[in-house]
């Protein structure tokens, strides 16, 4: 936590400077005469801002799906015995909660946002039961978290809710707290001859697109072209130890029109860790996104007991231009 402080005050000291030159930034208030709904003070600004903020939002679409799809875990069908063996699935969110709390560090120019987030909704499942086909639905409640730096710009009474600008992002975190049968560790982000390393994601800070600072790990938010060729590399532990059980989901360029869900592959394994990659193309269409990892028990798609179900997520934005 100290470095992530020393980071803070290094965005202070810069951004300052760097700010007074955006007129229109996409990922924070704009600079119109009314409060938005429901903003009475500044807290409540930033807390607007943070669940709008267009990585946050992103976020939602990419663990949702608005249909049931096959991925390809045809690999594992006649190899396992299993209840059911999914042909296909869908991620469906019910409802979104919001707990959003805010730490103002000395000197009041750096404040920390954490929002919390309560996700209820149902895994769908298309099966084979013997020779019937079934749709088995799971009711699931998820959390995730991720943290959200905000940088005074300005002390205006009038406008408070133009005071505060969010000028980075950490990664999405997620799972089932009833049910942690599976943990991703980390995630390395290959791309343009570099490669990002995250390991404690509400502890890596993504920096909005016009800071250009790169110390103490952490990293701008990743800026790619249509056609880029981004590898994802995920590790994880799980309760299992055999190769065959856990099943490791790539999401990647998601909007309400553009979606992919793939299925990542076994590279290594030793014991219970296991490292998984995939390779992806980035499209054409410009906007926020998230390389999300969605990591799943067998029991999770291969078992239609309703208890059985444990999911661990992370997602690392990214923006294409």
């Amino acid at each position: 936590m100290k470095k992530s402080l020393a980071l803070l005050w290094t965005i202070a000291a810069t951004v300052g400077l760097l700010v007074v030159g955006c007129n229109k930034n996409p990922n924070g208030p704009e600079d119109d005469g009314i409060a938005p709904p429901g903003v009475t003070d500044e807290q409540s600004a930033m807390k607007y801002y943070a669940i709008n903020d267009e990585f946050v939002k992103n976020d939602e679409q990419t663990f949702a799906d608005q249909d049931i799809q096959p991925t390809d875990y045809g690999y594992l069908v006649g190899k396992i015995d299993a209840a059911i063996i999914p042909l296909r699935w869908g991620r469906f969110i019910d409802s979104v909660s919001y707990r959003f709390t805010l730490e103002v560090q000395t000197g009041d120019s750096i404040a920390i946002g954490h929002l919390h987030k309560n996700i209820n909704g149902t895994l769908k499942i298309k099966a084979l039961r013997g020779t019937d086909t079934v749709l088995v639905l799971k009711p699931f409640r998820d959390i995730s978290d991720r943290n959200i730096i905000f940088k005074r710009v300005r002390r205006e009474p009038k406008r408070f809710w133009l005071n505060w600008l969010p000028v980075a992002t950490s990664l999405v975190q997620g799972d089932t707290p009833a049910n942690r049968d599976i943990n991703i560790t980390q995630i390395d982000l290959i791309a343009r001859g570099r490669t990002v390393t995250i390991t404690n994601p509400l502890n890596f800070y993504l920096r909005y697109h016009w800071l250009r600072l790169y110390n103490q790990g952490n990293d701008d938010v990743a800026t790619f072209n249509g056609g880029d060729s981004v590898k994802v590399r995920v590790t994880l532990t799980s309760t299992s130890t055999s190769p065959d059980t856990d099943l490791v989901a790539l999401r990647f360029g998601f909007n309400s029109l553009y979606k992919n869900r793939a299925k990542m592959n076994l590279v290594s394994q030793s014991g219970s860790t296991k490292i998984f990659e995939r390779t992806f193309y980035v499209h054409n269409r410009p906007g926020f996104f998230h390389a999300a990892v969605e990591a799943a028990t067998k029991a999770t798609l291969f078992d239609d007991d309703v208890t059985k179900y444990s999911v661990s997520w992370w997602g690392v934005p990214y923006r294409v231009f």
